[in-house]
């Protein structure tokens, strides 16, 4: 389950940067928050990969 949720986050975030690379923005505060949300998805991603190495060291 946390290789799927993880692959989705991964796509979200390659979308987000994307977006803003683009200059896809409206403001900055429409910046800050898409920085915060791409901050939220790494932190996320580095709980998925614990998970996965915690499921690995359970096999």
């Amino acid at each position: 389950m946390a290789r799927t949720i993880k692959m989705v986050l991964e796509k979200r975030r390659t979308d987000l940067v994307g977006l803003m690379a683009e200059g896809n923005v409206s403001d900055w505060a429409d910046y800050q928050r898409r920085v915060g949300v791409i901050q939220g998805i790494d932190e996320a991603l580095r709980v998925c990969d614990d998970l996965e190495k915690e499921a690995e060291t359970r096999r």
